[in-house]
């Protein structure tokens, strides 16, 4: 598995050259942006309000989008706005990061052409509803002891190595969706058969290059297969893969994956000593972030696709629960301990 493992980090190293050496330039961040993403990866209430503002009305795009937001139809019986500083009160100062985040990264980043079953506009609505799914697991109450912000900023970026290698490979990545979907298998492992290697692993090489914290470029690295993740950074690529299907059963958007994994089935939700694997939890949490989402969705635009009413009565079972694993040490570092002896 080590060797498999080294392959495919070698495959995507090469990979990643290549598309950013003849198809895609990515920018590099600008100071007022990496100042902002410093202060994402903050609790909400240490964010300094003023000094965010300032950085935000630095960026034209940012600051128009900011004040559309405030006055968008969720607001449609305030009063007009055009000061940030009201915009922020108005609308939050948590939704207000997440808005401009999820602003910068679609004018950062190109766009790709639109193949079935993975639309450009799909693929941000749906990294929106990951990244604020993942945002929620990093609560205290669950006791994962992750900053929410690094865990909102691993779902936003998840999906990065999809989108660049549908520009890259548009017929390869195309062949890699439609199989996945018609065997309803992770698009995970179509991708290693055709590319031999992950749309995680691709990304991970390529957020190195904006020098992004460790943490997320590892969630986002491993999202798709947790425990190949070095100890370190198991939990946030533990959770980001958490979200992402939290995300899927959600509807919000699309992914290209063809397989809804039963949060059961997922890494953390079959480590029984954890709060995240007990079904009662999972029940609660589906039913909050759907609820947050659907709630939310006006932050995308008109053109978010609109979630798809799912009943929430229990967890979904997609496939027959795996056999439960020994009983883990509490807490979290003696749990993570616990997996490289044998757990």
């Amino acid at each position: 598995m080590k060797d498999t493992l080294v392959g495919e980090k070698t495959i995507a190293l090469s990979i990643s050259q290549e598309i950013l050496t003849t198809s895609v330039e990515i920018p590099a961040i600008p100071d007022n942006v990496r100042q902002i993403f410093t202060m994402v990866r903050q609790p909400e209430e240490k964010i300094d309000i003023p000094e965010f503002a300032k950085l935000v009305e630095a960026d034209p795009g940012l600051f128009t989008r900011i004040l559309q937001l405030a006055n968008s139809q969720y607001y449609s019986e305030m009063d007009k706005i055009v000061s940030l500083r009201a915009a922020i009160t108005r609308i939050g100062i948590k939704e207000t990061v997440n808005s401009v985040c999820l602003q910068f990264f679609q004018k950062l980043l190109p766009k790709f052409p639109d193949i079935k079953g993975f639309s450009y506009n799909d693929f941000w609505t749906f990294s929106w509803a990951c990244a604020v799914a993942n945002r929620r697991l990093g609560h205290p109450m669950l006791g994962m002891d992750v900053l929410p912000g690094d865990l909102y900023m691993a779902g936003m970026l998840h999906g990065l190595g999809k989108l660049l290698l549908a520009i890259h490979y548009p017929e390869k990545f195309d062949a890699c969706v439609a199989k996945a979907r018609e065997f309803e298998c992770p698009l995970a492992e179509v991708e290693r058969d055709m590319f031999g290697t992950t749309d995680g692993l691709v990304a991970a090489r390529v957020l190195k290059t904006w020098q992004l914290p460790a943490n997320i470029i590892e969630g986002v690295g491993y999202y798709q297969m947790p425990e190949q993740a070095q100890p370190e950074y198991i939990i946030v690529a533990g959770l980001t893969q958490f979200a992402y299907n939290i995300a899927a059963l959600s509807g919000m958007g699309t992914c290209g994956d063809g397989n809804k994994m039963d949060l059961s089935q997922t890494f953390l939700g079959q480590k029984p000593g954890l709060s995240i694997a007990r079904e009662n939890t999972q029940e609660a949490l589906l039913r909050e972030i759907f609820k947050s989402l659907k709630a939310k969705a006006t932050y995308l635009g008109p053109q978010a696709v609109k979630p798809v009413a799912r009943p929430v009565s229990g967890v979904v079972r997609t496939r027959p629960k795996k056999k439960p694993v020994q009983e883990a040490p509490k807490g979290i570092v003696g749990w993570v301990k616990s997996l490289f002896k044998g757990d």
